[in-house]
């Protein structure tokens, strides 16, 4: 019960947001250039990497450390407000270094304002995971919901009244100031300063090992617009930065909100072996039914997508979208090994395989750039998501001890059984209103509704299908 009122929480919070979403990266693409996008591109990661630091995994150990008491949560705020701190004030004497190495003068003022997020992450962050420890979902989805519109409303009248590439960071930081509200008031950790040294190094002990998974979850995201910054103009960078965030939308939510439970509930049943496997194993096979169908669905409507998402001005963005979508079930399925992996404390086995499938990304990335541009930046993501994939495998094998066909088999039977289904439907589907000579576009969203209201009916009537 517990587990289903979580999750009927998160789904509420998934679909408010990725509507939002939706309205918000379709407004904004019409109202700024492809170059605002780039210089945010460069000035997010530069805010992302100092998050990793702030937050220092303090959260994450709060989660799975089974007892805690005011001292842990009192050293956790303590340290993300102090390393914050200390993060915001590098990035503002830094930031003229970094527009000259960018050759972008506008990055000088840009990370200077923008980098007051890490110090509204960190004071947010305590709150938020103990509100997620003790399975309070709908309060996290209220305040989430709620500071994700306020930011979007607020971006965007920025942008019509030609604020460009500053719309964007306002509407950032008014997300996330109202989080910050919003979070403190929910679960007011008092802030003292006696010193926890313990209790410090007791969630340390944990939260390193994270530090080291959101380092290299970094590059494999955020932190690949710094290398691409160097290589692609400006323009080119925020047609990749847009491009991998269409790309990720379908995921990163359905990921986000398995992650977010699941972490939790495995780390509960951390020393159920078998019962922490039928779990893995059924959120796999449930992401899989869900995202190989989408993926296919996506590859094929991807230039309808680009025009409804970002406009006739963004067709460049076709081609690179499609060939990302390829590993779209994928992206999901490692979070799944990661909430593993944090559940059962084995931290470490799990930083080898981020590390390598790092390596392997930034080389690949680097190279298919310089060379070919946007395409070959793509091309490098889709073969390093699916290299990524198949170490992730052979660990979750390690941990388990179970044969590949549990691991990987079952979970992706049935999501390509329903794959086969939906592309047979696509085809016919489109024929038909290809012969009735519809717009594209027009045919994209009709099969589109078509399409989500047969999901809905088999999660509401025959959920076991997924």
């Amino acid at each position: 019960a517990k587990l289903k009122k979580a999750g009927s929480w998160q789904t509420l919070q998934m679909m408010v947001i990725v509507i939002s979403q939706f309205v918000y990266i379709g407004t904004m693409a019409r109202l700024l250039s492809k170059a605002d996008f780039g210089l945010m591109a460069i000035a997010s990661a530069f805010i992302g990497f100092g998050t990793i630091f702030s937050e220092g995994g303090m959260g994450a150990a709060l989660i799975q450390r089974k007892n805690i008491t005011q001292k842990h949560m009192n050293a956790a705020l303590q340290s993300g407000i102090l390393i914050g701190g200390l993060i915001f004030t590098v990035f503002f004497f830094s930031s003229k270094y970094i527009a000259t190495f960018f050759d972008q003068p506008q990055l000088d003022m840009l990370i200077k304002v923008i980098g007051v997020n890490v110090v509204l992450h960190a004071v947010s962050g305590t709150s938020m995971m103990l509100l997620q420890k003790y399975f309070q979902f709908h309060k996290t989805a209220l305040i989430t919901i709620t500071s994700t519109i306020i930011g979007y409303i607020v971006g965007i009248l920025l942008a019509f009244e030609g604020y460009g590439v500053w719309s964007l960071v306002v509407a950032t930081l008014t997300t996330s100031l109202i989080n910050a509200a919003g979070f403190l008031y929910l679960v007011p950790v008092k802030f003292s300063l006696q010193v926890h040294i313990k209790e410090w190094k007791e969630l340390f002990s944990f939260g390193s090992g994270i530090i080291l998974l959101q380092f290299a979850n970094f590059f494999s995201e955020r932190g690949l617009n710094l290398i691409l910054g160097k290589i692609l103009t400006v323009d080119l960078l925020g047609v990749f930065e847009r491009t991998s965030k269409i790309k990720i939308l379908p995921s990163v939510y359905i990921g986000k909100i398995l992650d977010t439970i699941m972490f939790p509930v495995m780390s509960e049943i951390q020393d159920e072996h078998e019962r922490l496997f039928r779990i893995y194993q059924q959120s796999l096979g449930m992401v899989n039914s869900l995202l190989m169908p989408i993926a296919a669905f996506l590859i094929f409507y991807s230039e309808e997508v680009v025009l409804i998402l970002l406009g006739k001005d963004w067709l460049e963005a076709v081609i690179p979208l499609q060939i990302m979508f390829l590993v779209l079930p994928f992206s999901s399925s490692g979070r799944m090994a990661d909430s593993v992996i944090r559940a059962k404390g084995l931290i470490y086995k799990n930083v080898v395989r981020k590390y390598i499938y790092v390596t392997v990304l930034i080389c690949t990335t680097t190279l298919g750039a310089y060379f070919y541009g946007v395409i070959g930046a793509a091309i490098a993501v889709t073969f390093s998501m699916l290299f990524n994939y198949i170490i992730m495998l052979f660990l979750v094998k390690r941990v388990f001890k179970k044969p590949i066909t549990e691991i990987f088999l079952k979970p992706v039977i049935e999501g390509v059984k329903l794959t086969t289904f939906v592309l047979i439907i696509i085809a016919i589907l489109n024929t038909l209103f290809n012969n009735w000579g519809q717009p594209s576009v027009l045919n994209f969203l009709i099969i589109s509704g078509i399409m989500t209201s047969v999901v809905l009916i088999i999660v509401l009537k025959k959920p076991s299908l997924l």
